[in-house]
């Protein structure tokens, strides 16, 4: 009589067909929830990698990175749970499109693939995919990637002025950068002769790649603990039980059609985001026909991979939000848009400020099935912003820093605003300390704005000021580059709550927001030690009549400095 093969741990053989696994899991879930645990952890390592090697301000600092494990196929199993959401969405495509052009037979444990195509990858140039097969035994068993956004990719600085994608920076299609472990080097030589601060940006790439090594030597351990031969029967099990909770979800759900549409600031001219949303039993269609027109100037346009990664999250943070985000949680959900608009452009229009349109399609979504889930929405945000500096010290070194300023968020239909945070990334506010360290700017402050939260029963997080100028070391002029949102359309209020504050930019007492037509550049120079540039972010709208919110939260605002006496009064009724 043949002897039993080992079960390994959780009652789980190694040997199992997938299919066999599959059904062993569903009366196992106690063994998947460690398994599962296990892959995110490994991804969050990876994260962690990332963090402590990176140099730049934008992945070091602001954290403006993803990392995820793939099984074999190219689909997603798990990602950091620090992880920008949009890379989250989009990795799987990379990895699709690796295996259209790198058969598995054409790979080897130390290779490595590269990519920063905005219609394969993340929707610009920056942000560079950075994928690692993973073999075990021998034997190819999925993939770990990650994707970051370069503190340089050449080109413009001024992306509102471009025209096109070939103004925009480097372009590298999907190519090797390291082929059984020896470097690319003509690829390692397009960054060192064509960005700005090699160094920099090199160092961040080396830091993606450690990540991808790491997790590779994870992704082994684990096999060998549990005594499997691949992650197929364990990715089918993790995105089975992620398709079946979002489509619990979604039946759950009124059938019908829910339309929305939202504006954008454009460059001047508003652009416009239709969305509707069908609901037929358990799955879903989000179609954006009738949004605007795709554009040829200030890379405000969205590819279609990059549009569709801000579709799920929503979905995902309103329909699933305790299910760890994987490639099964979108199988019911299917996303469409017409090519030629700035949801679905075509190359090689601009699209370097694609999150200036991006990031306004959650408040889209969140509008359209306010009808549907009333008591989950949430109100419209302030949305991130963001400062670059760059230039040459007067000692001759370069400085290139980054600093991320979240908006207020906006109101739920069970609490106030959370603060100043980046949603719909999940980038982090870049530390006065660390930017001024890196670049001779000033920050002269930083603040929260009294009133200027939407007002609500649950307000609101009210929007900051933060006022720039130079160091007086620094003989040159400054130039500082922003990307506001929010110049025309203030975040929207719910069910009667009020609309967040807009983003205001005054240059030396004079406020150019007031004519957006006017902000034909980017660049603001600060030429004298007395420049100012003072930026104000816009604050999340609030849910609900502002009349019903209670006395106790209203006096805690008040004692806080959010609200003031006339803003009691005014805002709320209150005298």
């Amino acid at each position: 009589m043949a002897e039993p093969a080992d079960q390994g741990i959780g009652g789980i053989d190694g040997t199992m067909e997938m299919n066999e696994m599959t059904q062993r899991e569903q009366f196992d879930p106690v063994s998947l929830e460690i398994m599962w645990s296990r892959m995110l952890n490994v991804a969050e390592e990876m994260w962690s990698t990332v963090l402590r090697t990176a140099v730049s301000t934008i992945i070091a600092s602001a954290n403006d990175f993803g990392c995820e494990v793939l099984d074999a196929e190219g689909r997603s199993i798990a990602h950091a749970y620090r992880s920008m959401p949009v890379f989250n969405m989009t990795m799987p495509n990379v990895t699709k499109e690796i295996l259209k052009k790198y058969p598995v037979e054409t790979m080897h444990p130390d290779d490595v693939y590269m990519t920063n195509d905005p219609w394969m990858c993340a929707g610009h140039l920056p942000d560079i995919a950075i994928v690692s097969p993973v073999f075990y035994q021998g034997r190819f068993v999925g993939f770990v990637g990650n994707i970051a956004n370069t503190s340089d990719i050449g080109g413009t600085l001024d992306l509102k002025r471009v025209t096109d994608s070939y103004e925009e920076g480097l372009f590298f299609p999907l190519c090797k950068l390291y082929d059984k472990g020896e470097p690319n080097e003509l690829a390692f030589d397009m960054y060192r002769w064509n960005v700005r601060g090699p160094e920099m940006v090199l160092t961040d790439i080396e830091a993606q790649v450690a990540a991808n090594q790491v997790g590779a030597r994870r992704i082994n351990d684990f096999l060998d603990e549990y005594g499997l031969e691949d992650l197929a029967a364990l990715s089918a099990a993790i995105r089975g039980r992620s398709e079946a909770a979002m489509r619990r979800a979604i039946e759950e759900l009124p059938d019908g059609v829910y339309e929305n549409h939202v504006y954008t600031d454009g460059m001047g001219d508003p652009l416009k985001i239709q969305a509707r949303i069908e609901i037929r039993g358990d799955e879903m269609l989000v179609d954006y026909t009738g949004s605007s027109p795709q554009i040829d100037r200030g890379g405000l346009n969205c590819t279609m991979i990059y549009s569709r990664g801000h579709t799920y999250y929503p979905l995902a943070c309103l329909l699933t939000p305790d299910v760890p985000v994987n490639e099964g949680c979108f199988e019911a959900i299917k996303v469409t848009a017409p090519e030629g608009t700035i949801i679905n452009c075509t190359f090689p229009v601009s699209v370097g400020s694609r999150t200036n349109t991006g990031w306004y399609i959650h408040g889209c979504i969140f509008g359209a099935l306010a009808k549907a889930v009333p008591d989950r929405i949430q109100a419209g945000n302030g949305l991130m912003s963001s400062i670059r500096t760059y230039g040459v010290e007067d000692d001759g070194r370069l400085f290139n820093a980054h600093l991320f300023c979240g908006g207020g968020r906006g109101a739920t239909s069970r609490d106030d605003g959370m603060g100043l945070n980046m949603f719909p990334s999940s980038a982090s506010n870049v530390p006065v300390e660390v930017f001024e360290v890196s670049s001779p700017a000033l920050i002269e402050a930083k603040e929260l704005i009294p009133d200027s939260a939407g007002a609500g029963k649950y307000r609101g997080s009210p929007g900051q000021r933060v006022v720039v100028g130079k160091l007086p070391s620094h003989s040159a002029p400054l130039n500082v580059y922003i990307h506001p949102n929010r110049l025309t359309f203030a975040p929207q209020g719910a069910f009667g709550g009020r609309t967040g504050a807009k983003t205001e930019v005054i240059i030396n007492g004079d406020r150019v927001s007031d004519d957006p037509r006017s902000m034909t550049s980017g660049a603001v120079a600060l030429e004298t030690d007395d420049d100012r540039l003072v930026l104000e972010f816009p604050s999340g709208a609030g849910v609900g009549d502002p009349s019903e919110r209670p006395s106790e939260l209203l006096q805690t605002d008040v004692r806080n400095g959010l609200v003031s006496e006339d803003g009691k009064r005014n805002d709320y009724g209150v005298g």
